[in-house]
């Protein structure tokens, strides 16, 4: 198989779970015998295109702003593939990314898109770009089939659009025994550091965070991992009003992610939009005491192997109650441990592997159009 992977920043991974998604699947796919390209964004994952973990990189350039990075460089990647590289199959990544699909479809090339969860939700979205991704759901049935990672994502589209899906959830993969050179970077003790992680956009609630561990004063460093173009005003309010223990250590990718997570005494999760996060998934495998905001997708991937917060107030309660109860930190870890073990990129490159080629012998099989 001859498969196109369009609508992310690329690989190697270095922003968020779609980036995550496509490089453990295509590295998978890849060592299987297929060819897998992945259409990759100057200035995310470096400029030279070639190869990397077995994956053809083609690198295109894009519009730098934030309403037209991902859509001007889909459309590039769209014309090139449909041109030049000819693909047996294609996946694209996010629904705003929507609109590409009956292109490939028109040039008789099998498509599958994953949604994530309600884009338009999130708060770093201006009102036209909202309107742009909710109408880009109602259209992600153009694509031959449209990928959910949460139950949550798919009753939604069920429910909102009758739009069937495929539920397909994000996997866990993580080192058995991480070093501590990003600790001794910061000066960090094994358990003795509170961890969030993500991108640093409001809708994943890092001020909330923040603001908890302002009003529970732990005796311990709060290590916030992450960052975000085009989130200059967020960035300088997460910095405000951050009290001392807090430490930005702007992204952290590979070992030194691992390194950090393997450690924490407890990791703190803010994000309130989105289906399965991968970052939620990788704590768990990590064996992290975990406690997260409540949300559907949130509650579908921990169940009951974490603690939930629902308000403010709620999360400096919850964390308070953590911090000084170890044994039950404990007896989370290895809740954590066991619920990660559901979660495989070996299975998860199995069912993306099983439904594009399952796309390819329906399409053969369909009048030109």
């Amino acid at each position: 198989m001859r498969l196109a992977i369009v609508g992310t920043r690329g690989v190697p991974a270095s922003y968020s779970g779609f980036e995550t998604c496509v490089e453990s699947v295509g590295k998978r796919l890849a060592a299987r015998g297929h060819n897998v390209t992945v259409y990759c964004r100057p200035g995310r994952t470096g400029k030279a295109s070639g190869t990397y973990l077995g994956m053809r990189r083609i690198t295109l350039p894009d519009i730098p702003t934030k309403g037209l990075e991902t859509l001007s460089h889909s459309l590039l990647s769209t014309v090139h593939a449909t041109m030049a590289l000819r693909p047996d199959a294609v996946l694209v990544f996010g629904v705003g990314n929507a609109l590409f699909c009956p292109v490939f479809r028109r040039f008789g090339m099998p498509t599958a898109i994953n949604v994530d969860g309600t884009d338009w939700q999130r708060k770093k979205w201006g009102r036209l770009a909202r309107r742009f991704l909710r109408w880009s759901e109602g259209i992600s049935s153009h694509a031959n089939a449209v990928i959910a990672d949460s139950r949550t994502v798919a009753a939604y589209y069920n429910e909102t659009y009758r739009v069937p899906t495929v539920f397909i959830p994000y996997g866990a993969d993580v080192p058995p025994n991480p070093g501590q050179a990003a600790l001794n970077k910061f000066g960090l003790t094994p358990r003795r550091y509170l961890l969030a992680v993500g991108r640093f956009v409001p809708e994943n609630g890092f001020h909330d965070l923040i603001e908890a561990y302002r009003a529970v004063k732990p005796d311990m460093p709060f290590v916030i991992v992450g960052d975000a173009p085009y989130s200059g005003d967020y960035k300088r309010r997460l910095n405000a009003m951050a009290p001392a223990g807090v430490i930005f250590t702007g992204y952290q990718f590979g070992a030194a992610y691992h390194e950090l997570s393997a450690g924490a005494y407890a990791f703190l999760f803010g994000a309130e939009v989105g289906g399965t996060h991968p970052v939620l998934v990788e704590q768990l495998a990590h064996g992290n005491a975990v406690l997260a905001r409540w949300t559907e997708s949130n509650q579908e991937v921990m169940d009951t192997a974490g603690v939930f917060f629902r308000d403010s107030g709620e999360l400096a309660a919850r964390l308070g109650e953590l911090v000084h109860d170890p044994e039950r930190v404990t007896q989370l870890r290895t809740r954590a441990r066991q619920r990660a073990a559901l979660y495989s990129w070996d299975r998860v490159t199995d069912e993306y592997e099983a439904l594009l080629e399952k796309l390819m012998t329906v399409s053969a099989r369909e009048p030109a159009r």
